[in-house]
């Protein structure tokens, strides 16, 4: 009951802050369209990065959002731009509508790995034109490639980058994630053993190190999630993968949901809590509405936001409405220094 308690509290807040003036709907995914299939990355940026449209439509893959046409386009937009390694850039428009690849990937391990999970359950679904079942497949064979370079055999995870040492929770995560996918319905040698890797190499007694080598000074962007990465994707069992996500809520549900810590919406989180926590994935989405331009809000918030609605998860948040009557909001943690990128392949 303890971390019901805690959870009410933060939730109050939440709700306090998002006041109850009648909803004003966050940027739907049309508002990131470029126009020729492509989304750009943030809210009135102009960086498109395959990796978050990616991970976008993986999640309305899984949640069944009928997005069938806008996939298609972005297909089409996409796979000729695959690097001959497998990679893939960020890009940045010209005066000549165009595009220019103006950065690399933020990490090349999770811009792999979000394009073999992607397309594998898009041929599942049955997604794919004809016409893209070969470029597909042929995607995937040069991602699964570069997977390889990626992988240090010694230490059983894959790196970020080729020319770099490090490595991290959230990036391996998400291989293993897409290897599940390749593999079907029974997990195979390759990710039990990245499994096993990330226990061993990763856990530090009951917490996790979001990065190897560690960072020097904890944040909420990658320290406070990272973990939340974890869960409900098998790497960890059911039952602490249940656990994990009460006890994380009880302690960063209120900066999560309230932003005090970080700006961005990290909707991800919402995601992986909507089988476990339905009512506070719910809170999350209350927490938007009224939408207040200060969120960091992406593309793959706004997909997770349709993907959750289409699940049945609303924007009720009982905890907080019953408690919303407060006359004295609870107190807002103080800010911390934000992170010094934005939201990334390994956000």
């Amino acid at each position: 009951m303890k971390t019901r308690n805690l959870w009410i509290a933060s939730a109050a807040m939440a709700w306090q802050l998002a006041g109850a003036a009648q909803p004003d709907e966050p940027p739907a995914l049309a508002a990131f369209a470029t126009g020729d299939g492509a989304y750009y990355t943030t809210l009135g940026g102009q960086v498109v990065d395959p990796y978050f449209v990616n991970k976008g439509f993986t999640i309305a893959l899984q949640a069944g959002v009928p997005l069938r046409a806008e996939l298609q386009q972005w297909l089409a937009w996409l796979l000729p731009r695959q690097r001959q390694d497998g990679g893939f850039d960020r890009f940045c428009p010209t005066a000549d509508t165009a595009w220019r690849s103006c950065m690399g990937a933020d990490a090349d391990d999770s811009m792999a790995a979000t394009t073999i999970e992607m397309l594998h359950l898009a041929r599942q679904k049955q997604w794919l034109t004809p016409g893209q079942q070969a470029a597909a497949q042929q995607a995937i064979a040069r991602s699964q490639q570069l997977l390889a370079r990626l992988r240090n055999p010694s230490n059983q995870l894959y790196k970020a980058l080729l020319d770099t040492e490090l490595y991290y929770l959230m990036d391996n995560i998400e291989v293993y994630e897409a290897l599940r996918a390749a593999e079907g319905a029974q997990a195979g040698p390759a990710s039990k053993q990245l499994a096993a890797a990330i226990n061993r190499r990763f856990r530090s007694g009951s917490d996790w190190k979001p990065a190897l080598p560690e960072y020097d000074r904890p944040r909420f962007y990658p320290h406070t999630l990272a973990s939340a990465y974890l869960w409900q994707t098998g790497v960890i069992s059911r039952a602490e993968s249940d656990r994990a996500t009460a006890q994380w809520l009880a302690q960063h549900g209120s900066a999560w949901l309230s932003r005090s810590e970080d700006h961005y919406a990290w909707g991800l989180v919402a995601w992986k809590m909507r089988q476990t926590a339905p009512i506070q994935a719910a809170c999350w989405r209350a927490s938007l509405r009224p939408f207040q331009p200060a969120v960091g809000w992406t593309v793959l918030d706004a997909m997770i936001d349709h993907a959750l609605a289409h699940t049945g998860i609303s924007t009720q948040c009982p905890f907080a409405m019953a408690t919303a009557p407060a006359p004295v909001p609870a107190p807002v943690p103080a800010p911390v220094p934000a992170p010094t990128t934005t939201p990334a392949a390994n956000p």
